[in-house]
């Protein structure tokens, strides 16, 4: 079962002062050095895995820790979008090495279809440990079945549930290597929008952050940088960002971007003109033209694009092709995109 790294703190204190009761043998300091190392042995022989699986106008993100064997899915595609879950369960089963594998953490981070419409399929398929949602209901079938799982499985005791909205600023260790922060700003502040009260992750390995921001809308933004307090305020900021709203111009105000100070940005959409994209037309020009403020002057690295790429033009009412920014991915563009870390460099290819 998760726990998160306060109740884990509170077992590492007693150790501490079991220790401290009588001087160690030679054995047992030889034991506790190993101990202190083997984070830092894991560290040199793998790396952490961060897969933007194409699921068209949908998102779903797959965290592997360095050592391979736990992992961390944030949403779960759309079941409305063509092929988004025919996409979805073949890559996740290609990552986890079928169906019927253990599968640490699940997150849906609100209850969309376009975020939840593999979750059902997940959490029947999969062992799943821990499933993590806004702890908002929807009126939707959807939602509904995925409800009707999760309680069951948590009745039989096979599931552990966290409500993300009563967990807001709590961290869980997934691995030796890789913990997580759940961030809700609905939890302090009145949003009622329910992109804006989207489940935030902010993961953390190797000496490397990564944010996660569900569909949070400038409404959330403002509510993290301004009413969640200094702690929240510092988990803005990350190396890697997954842009909110599928790169939609209601999110990334100019504000959080400055807060985030992201390195490297991901977006995940539909194609233009296809299917939901119809009426969603992500993602817009000007959000792209944000991030290219800010990406652009931190320079190139290996492996990313420069071509031009189409989006939504709000003013002109039309799709035009930009010039994409610079440590910025589009799953419409690239298909899957994994990004890979030993904590020192920052890798990131494509499928297309």
């Amino acid at each position: 079962m998760l726990v998160s790294t306060q109740t884990a703190r509170a077992r590492v204190v007693g150790i501490h002062h079991t220790m401290n009761a009588s001087r160690p043998t030679p054995l047992a300091q030889a034991l506790l050095v190993a101990l202190l190392l083997w984070p830092v042995a894991i560290r040199a022989e793998g790396k952490l895995k961060v897969q933007f699986l194409d699921v068209g106008q949908g998102d779903a993100t797959l965290i592997t820790c360095p050592h391979g064997t736990h992992h961390l899915l944030i949403d779960s595609g759309d079941n409305k979008y063509p092929h988004s879950q025919e996409n979805f369960q073949r890559d996740l089963k290609a990552a986890l090495g079928g169906t019927g594998q253990k599968l640490e953490v699940a997150i849906a981070s609100h209850p969309h279809s376009d975020h939840i419409g593999g979750m059902e399929w997940v959490l029947t398929n999969y062992h799943v440990a821990t499933y993590i949602d806004n702890g908002q209901p929807a009126e939707t079938a959807t939602w509904s079945h995925i409800n009707t799982v999760r309680m069951k499985r948590v009745k039989s005791g096979a599931l552990n549930y966290i409500d993300g909205k009563k967990s807001n600023l709590l961290k869980f260790k997934l691995c030796s290597a890789v913990s997580f922060t759940l961030i809700t700003p609905a939890a302090q502040a009145k949003l009622s929008d329910t992109n804006d009260r989207s489940v935030g992750v902010r993961v953390e390995s190797l000496g490397k952050s990564f944010l996660f921001v569900g569909d949070m809308e400038k409404a959330a933004e403002d509510a993290w940088l301004n009413k969640l307090g200094p702690d929240a305020l510092k988990l803005a900021r990350a190396d890697v960002l997954k842009v909110g709203h599928h790169g939609s111009d209601t999110s990334s105000t100019e504000a959080f971007i400055h807060q985030v100070q992201p390195g490297y940005a991901f977006v995940m959409c539909g194609a233009r003109g296809v299917s939901t994209n119809v009426g969603y037309k992500h993602p817009r020009a000007s959000t792209l033209r944000a991030y290219a403020n800010w990406l652009d002057a931190k320079g190139d690295v290996p492996g990313e694009k420069t071509d031009d790429v189409w989006a939504y033009n709000k003013g002109t009412e039309n799709w035009i092709t930009v010039p994409r920014p610079k440590r910025f991915w589009l799953t419409v563009a690239d298909g899957i995109v994994t990004l890979e870390t030993d904590g020192q460099t920052i890798n990131v290819t494509t499928e297309k």
